[in-house]
């Protein structure tokens, strides 16, 4: 099709208008040039858009349909243009992300307000699974990029790996725990009773042998917490109104020091980040070092 816009636009404003000189004044270009843009089409495509007379112009009936496709391409073009600058910007756009459990239930909330208040045509899609999961949606193109621990993905020359923060780990229980009330804990107190996690056994010293629900639900897992005896290791970042309210209780354990989870952004070797990959990466980042 060897036509470009310019050319269409100069047929629709003659068929507005019925007007060479009068298209050519508003489009700024002269006469002659408009007539002999048009001219050049019509001998191209062997059409003839437009009767000229002394009545003015008439578009002929193979110029309606030329001038209705001409305006539904234009309105096409338009909107591409004006996407095109929302894209460019971060403004708007589709992306699809991975979170770990952990992950996604203290950071995705404020992610997704912050990013659809700001960028309100952004269409933003979440997958929650274990980092290694993930990993084979990274690899096959679902997803843009990963935030999550990296340890479970090990090294890998497919994939980059860039720390974006930290998250605060401790052992919960419920307020009406029988440990909630002792001040110092021994870390072999804590293996008599069951283990609530999202991942599998053993993590952060605890074996599970006295019993373990494994979940990636945060949701049922502080529901599961709630109504047993299980030792949760999560972030109390996470569980901030419920420890304020005694529903929850972060154990002090003797000789554990605090363990700091890291976040990290995983992403595909040598792909170049969209803009708005890059305001997501950034606002993940100031979400984990705010906490």
């Amino acid at each position: 099709m060897q036509f470009d816009l310019v050319r269409l636009r100069y047929i629709v404003a003659v068929s507005r208008i019925r007007s060479f000189s009068r298209a050519a004044e508003e489009l700024r270009i002269s006469q002659p040039a408009l007539s002999r843009s048009i001219a050049d089409f019509e001998e191209r495509f062997g059409v003839r858009l437009f009767d000229r007379g002394r009545g003015g112009v008439v578009v002929t009936a193979i110029g309606k349909l030329v001038v209705e496709e001409a305006e539904r391409v234009l309105r096409v073009a338009g909107d591409l243009e004006h996407n095109m600058k929302l894209y460019g910007s971060g403004e708007a756009g589709r992306i699809s992300i991975g979170l770990g459990p952990l992950a996604a239930s203290l950071i995705l909330p404020r992610l997704s307000q912050e990013m659809l208040t700001s960028r309100p045509s952004l269409q933003l899609s979440a997958s929650i699974k274990h980092a290694d999961h993930l990993f084979q949606e990274l690899l096959g193109d679902e997803i843009e990029m990963i935030f999550a621990n990296s340890w479970r993905i090990g090294s890998s020359s497919e994939v980059t790996v860039t720390p974006v923060g930290t998250i605060r780990m401790a052992m919960i229980v419920r307020g009406g725990h029988p440990l909630a009330a002792r001040s110092k804990v021994p870390l072999s107190d804590l293996q008599s009773f069951p283990v609530a996690n999202s991942v599998a056994l053993p993590v952060m010293g605890l074996t599970g042998e006295a019993g373990a629900f494994v979940c990636d639900n945060y949701h049922i897992l502080r529901e599961t917490v709630l109504g047993t005896d299980c030792i949760w290791p999560a972030s109390p970042d996470l569980l901030y109104d419920d420890i304020a309210a005694n529903r929850l209780k972060q154990l002090d354990v003797e000789d554990f020091g605090p363990v700091l989870n890291e976040v990290s952004m995983i992403q595909r070797r040598g792909r170049t980040m969209s803009p708005v990959a890059q305001a997501i990466a950034q606002t993940v980042q100031e979400i984990c070092w705010q906490g």
